[in-house]
C-alpha cells in the first residue's frame, strides 16, 4: 500500500488477536491499521479453512458463452462470467452482474489471440489495490474525501480487485486439475509458474558512515542519519531475474540486460502523487505541485505516469524525468514524452508519481553475503538495501530468483535509535520475500475455441468449487 503512514507492523507469526488502545497515549496510524490487519487476516484464514483454497456459490462466476448483442447477432471471441460470489483463499470476490470478458476492468489481453481448435484455462486472479481519495472522484457517488475539510483527505481504501485472465493449455493436463484436493491446486499453481525461479528477497541495514563524512546534529553513534523518520519503499520496477553474482572479480556474468528486474524507491512509501489534468506531449498539466516541500515535485526528480489502467495491468512503462516546472500554470515538462497514451483519459484517474532515486531505475543485482561489494550503499542517509542471492529449486539454480513488477519491501528508518527497523541482528539482517503485492489464484473453467471465432467452454470443463448453502 503506498500509503503516506508510520509503518505496517502486522506480522502474522505474533497471533495477536486485538489492538488495545491506552487512555492518555499518543494515537498511532500503525496500531489502527494493525488491528484492522488483524480482523482481516483472521476472517480470511477462517474462510480459507472452511471452504478451502476456492468455492463459490451457485452459479458465481461460471464462464458462459457470450450472449448475443442488441442486435441478436453472435458475439466472437469473447465469453461472459456470471454473476454471484466467490472466494479465493478466503478472499470474498463479487460479480455485480453479468460481465463480459472485454468489459472488464483494465482492458485486459484480447481473445483475438486465441487460435482455433485449442483449449485454454480461465481463471481468477484476485489482489488488493490501495486506492487514495484521488483515484476514488467520480460524479455519480460519494468520494472518500470529506469536501466539509475543503481539500484536505483523510484515510485510504484497499479494494479488492478480481480479473478473469486465461492460458493456454494441453489436454493432458487438464486431468491434473481435476484431482482431488489438495493435489488438484497444487498442480494448478504449478500450471500457472512453471518453470518460475523462487521469488527474489531483500535485506536491510543502516550502516555507520566514515568519520570524514558529513556532521550533522544526530549521534555520532547512529548509522541511520537522517533528520527524519522515513518510511523507505523499495519497488520491482521492470520484472526479470537478478543479475548473478560472479565467481570471478571484476568480471560481470554475461546475462541479458533485458531480461533482468530494476527497481526504484522512494523516502515516502511511494505516497507523494499529483492528479494529472492534461497530458501534451511532454508537458503534463497537474492539479497541485504539493502541499508542502517534503511532498513536492523538483526539477530533475524521477517520476511516473499511471492510470487505472495502468495499475490493473500492472504494467512498468520507462520513468520519466522532469526538466521544468511552471509553478504559475501548474505545467511540468519532462524530458521525454511518455511512452504511450497513459494518463490522457481524464475518467481513468491519471496521477504522476514521485519516486527518490537520483537516476532512472535500478538493475537488481544479486550479492552472495555481508562482504559482498554489491550492497546498493546509501539509498541515502546510510540506509543500504542487498538482493540476495536465490537459493535455488529443482527447476531453477541457486542463483536466481524472480522479480515481478509491483514486489514491494518496506523499511522504516528511524531517528531516535539511528536504525532501521529490519527483522535479525544489526550487522546480520534477514533476507525477507516480498511484502507485498500478494497475489491469489482459482481456476474456473476451460473453453475451447471453435471455427469463426465463437468461444464455448467445454463439456466437463467447469473447474469451480460450488458451496452448499446449509439451508439448501
Amino acid at each position: 500500500m503506498r500509503g503516506d503512514f508510520t509503518r505496517m507492523t502486522f506480522d502474522p507469526a505474533k497471533h495477536y488477536s486485538t489492538v488495545f488502545q491506552q487512555q492518555g497515549r499518543v494515537q498511532m496510524d500503525a496500531d489502527s491499521n494493525e488491528g484492522q490487519d488483524i480482523l482481516r487476516y483472521f476472517s480470511r484464514r477462517l474462510a480459507a479453512d472452511l471452504i478451502g483454497p476456492h468455492g463459490g456459490t451457485r452459479d458465481g462466476f461460471r464462464i458462459d458463452p457470450a450472449a448475443r448483442d442488441q442486435n441478436n447477432n453472435e458475439v466472437l471471441r469473447d465469453f461472459d462470467i456470471a454473476p454471484g460470489h466467490y472466494y479465493v483463499d478466503g478472499i470474498l470476490c463479487e460479480n455485480d452482474g453479468p460481465t463480459r470478458y472485454s468489459a472488464q476492468s483494465g482492458s485486459p489481453i484480447g481473445l483475438d489471440k486465441l487460435e482455433v481448435g485449442k483449449l485454454y484455462l480461465a481463471y481468477l486472479d484476485v489482489w488488493e489495490r490501495h486506492v487514495t481519495a484521488y483515484e476514488d472522484e467520480n460524479e455519480e457517488r460519494i468520494g472518500i474525501r470529506e469536501v466539509a475539510l475543503r481539500g484536505p483527505d483523510t484515510g485510504t481504501r484497499a479494494q479488492i480487485i478480481w480479473q478473469v485472465k486465461w492460458k493456454l493449455i494441453d489436454q493432458s493436463f487438464i486431468d491434473k486439475l481435476k484431482a482431488p484436493e489438495p493435489e488438484g491446486y497444487k498442480n494448478f499453481l504449478t500450471f500457472l509458474q512453471e518453470q518460475a525461479p523462487p521469488r527474489g528477497r531483500l535485506r536491510a541495514r543502516a550502516l555507520k558512515p566514515r568519520d570524514d563524512d558529513e556532521p550533522c546534529i544526530i549521534s555520532p553513534e547512529a548509522h541511520y542519519r537522517g533528520a527524519e523518520n522515513q518510511l523507505y519503499r523499495v519497488e520491482i520496477h521492470r520484472p526479470g531475474v537478478g543479475m548473478p553474482p560472479t565467481d570471478t572479480p571484476g568480471k560481470p556474468p554475461k546475462v541479458d540486460i533485458n531480461k533482468i528486474a530494476n527497481f526504484k524507491w522512494s523516502r515516502e512509501n511511494g505516497s507523494v502523487i499529483f492528479p494529472i489534468t492534461d497530458v501534451q506531449g511532454e508537458v503534463v498539466t497537474l492539479r497541485d505541485l504539493g502541499r508542502e516541500s517534503r511532498f513536492g515535485l523538483r526539477v530533475d526528480d524521477w517520476v511516473e505516469i499511471t492510470d487505472d489502467d495502468y495499475v490493473l495491468q500492472n504494467r512498468a512503462e520507462p520513468l520519466l524525468q522532469v526538466k521544468t516546472i511552471n509553478r504559475d500554470t501548474m505545467e511540468v515538462t519532462l524530458k521525454t514524452a511518455p511512452a504511450s497514451p497513459v494518463g490522457t483519459d481524464a475518467a481513468k484517474h491519471p496521477l504522476m508519481r514521485r519516486w527518490d532515486q537520483k537516476s532512472d531505475a535500478i538493475a537488481v543485482v544479486q550479492t552472495t553475503g555481508d562482504d559482498d561489494p554489491n550492497w546498493i550503499f546509501k539509498l541515502e542517509d546510510g540506509v543500504q538495501i542487498q538482493f540476495p542471492r536465490g537459493e535455488g529449486n529443482a527447476i531453477a539454480p541457486a542463483s536466481s530468483s524472480s522479480y515481478r513488477t509491483g514486489d514491494y519491501w518496506l523499511i522504516p528508518a528511524r531517528v531516535a535509535t539511528g536504525d532501521v527497523e529490519w527483522p535479525g541482528p544489526r550487522g546480520n539482517p534477514r533476507p525477507r520475500a516480498p511484502h507485498g503485492v500478494e497475489h491469489a489464484f482459482a481456476p474456473l473453467g476451460v473453453i475451447a475455441i471453435a471455427a469463426g471465432g465463437k468461444v464455448t467452454p467445454t463439456a466437463g470443463g467447469d473447474l469451480r468449487k460450488i458451496i452448499k448453502p446449509l439451508t439448501s
